[in-house]
């Protein structure tokens, strides 16, 4: 009586939750869909197909859904009503699939879009990629002869499972240039020469440097850069692999100088061969944690020398090859192994045909690390990884919608200056809660408390988000 209110006005029963729902995710994909234009491209796909279901919403529910929480496809059409602002309605489960197949066909298309608008939105020129390769495994032993899905060497450590080989080019910026998927009995070093054949291909470029680590070294790889024009590299080499005589005037510490731009003991040695000048350098820090990791191994040889029944077993390559069997098979430290493998410690080649300097090299090869961020991206936070397809056009389509989806994280990454994980998060926090209003019987949505992550991302992307209370006839504006 005294408050002046009804009973149910103090008890708070005025307002009922309806549901709540997700809004970030469908506010920035929809407006990234406007930057990456892609209407036009999916206008040239539906214009030489004959599309009939709504694969827009199938795709945009799929990239939600991989940078939100990554499922699989059922999940994603189990879990499309938990946002709002996408289709109204309610996608079918093939449409996921046959979406899947659509971007397998339409790959080729699809990464040049993307990277033709890269280029327009960050205005740079493309004059250094990166290059490298890793493996995705399924959750399947079974090989099939005409299948991407084959047994190899798996970098995940999954040997006894099937995988692919995936390739990837990236910019200085982490922003995707292409990619391509190779069976997963593919040696890595038989990937290069058909990346970069694409991207002279299909992509406008000038001059490019090629960046590359020690697994791409064949000669057939450095060939063809070679026979390229207006194409250079800068590839990791193998001192150990080059002839003595070349190795010896490498290492010779008379033949280093020095580098005084950092605060390590740095050095370096030039000399040139076949083509190419190598660099080797010399690093303290190198040093220390080459004979760390080496004293790692001898520990772990000395326990296998504990155990002879495990010595057959092992192989000669990590703990194994630091052991030698003697007469009547007695094993014991290899301690003229060990002292040669000393003789490295620190050192690394680098092969190059640019007319660069030693610290443009050194630069641009350190910043290799871009590409394995990528990686690490889509494996971790869109954990492109294990698949579930068993197709070949599946595989490719996933690999695909993934591709998209990164090219989308990486954008936010780089113009909000936050980290994936801070973009995700912000994202997922986005929520409205519909509620109804038991006097007028009407449907309003609660939007969540705008956070400084979020803040950022709407005023980056310059966003329109739904105020605080926002009546259920004018909700839908904010997502067109």
């Amino acid at each position: 009586e005294l408050s002046g209110k009804s009973l149910d006005d103090i008890l708070g029963d005025d307002l009922t939750e309806e549901g709540r729902y997700n809004y970030g995710y469908a506010l920035v994909i929809k407006k990234l869909w406007h930057l990456f234009d892609m209407e036009a491209w999916m206008r040239k796909v539906n214009n030489k197909r004959r599309i009939r279901f709504d694969w827009l919403s199938a795709l945009e529910l799929m990239i939600a859904e991989r940078l939100n929480e990554p499922c699989s496809k059922l999940s994603n059409y189990n879990h499309q009503e938990e946002y709002i602002g996408f289709s109204d309605q309610k996608v079918d489960l093939q449409h996921f699939y046959r979406c899947l197949d659509l971007l397998s066909e339409e790959q080729d298309s699809l990464k040049k879009h993307l990277f033709n608008k890269q280029q327009s939105l960050f205005s740079q020129t493309l004059d250094v990629v990166f290059y490298d390769v890793t493996t995705l495994y399924f959750e399947s032993q079974k090989e099939e002869e005409q299948s991407l899905r084959q047994k190899g060497y798996c970098k995940d450590g999954k040997a006894h499972k099937t995988h692919v080989v995936l390739g990837l080019l990236v910019d200085k910026l982490r922003n995707p240039i292409t990619y391509q998927i190779y069976r997963g009995n593919t040696y890595e070093g038989k990937t290069m020469i058909g990346a970069l054949k694409s991207l002279r291909k299909e992509y406008d470029i000038d001059e490019v440097v090629v960046v590359a680590d020690s697994a791409m070294i064949d000669q057939a790889n450095r060939d063809h850069i070679a026979d390229s024009d207006g194409m250079t590299y800068i590839i990791g080499d193998r001192i150990k692999n080059l002839p003595r005589k070349v190795s010896e005037e490498l290492l010779d510490p008379k033949n280093h100088k020095p580098i005084h731009s950092t605060t390590d003991k740095f050095s370096y040695s030039s000399v040139d061969y076949k083509g190419r000048k190598i660099f080797c350098t010399y690093s303290d820090k190198r040093a220390r944690k080459d004979r760390h990791a080496r004293q790692k191994l001898i520990e772990k040889a000395e326990k296998l020398l504990d155990k002879p029944s495990q010595l057959k077993q092992s192989k000669k390559r990590g703990a194994g090859r630091f052991i030698k069997q003697t007469v009547n098979e007695i094993y014991a430290l290899d301690i003229d192994k060990i002292e040669a493998d000393a003789k490295w410690d620190g050192f690394k080649a680098i092969a190059t045909t640019t007319s660069l300097s030693i610290e443009e090299i050194l630069n641009k090869y350190k910043n290799l690390y871009e590409v394995e961020h990528a990686f690490r991206a889509l494996k971790s936070q869109l954990q492109i990884r294990p698949m579930y397809h068993w197709t070949n056009k599946r595989i490719e389509g996933h690999v695909a919608m993934c591709f998209m989806a990164y090219t989308f994280l990486n954008y936010l990454r780089n113009t909000t200056k936050l980290s994936q994980r801070q973009i995700v998060r912000s994202l997922d926090k986005m929520q409205l809660s519909k509620v109804k209003e038991k006097a007028t019987d009407k449907d309003l949505y609660l939007r969540s408390k705008i956070t400084e992550e979020q803040e950022k991302i709407i005023k980056t992307l310059k966003l329109e988000v739904p105020r605080d209370t926002t009546p259920q006839s004018v909700i839908n504006q904010y997502f067109i």
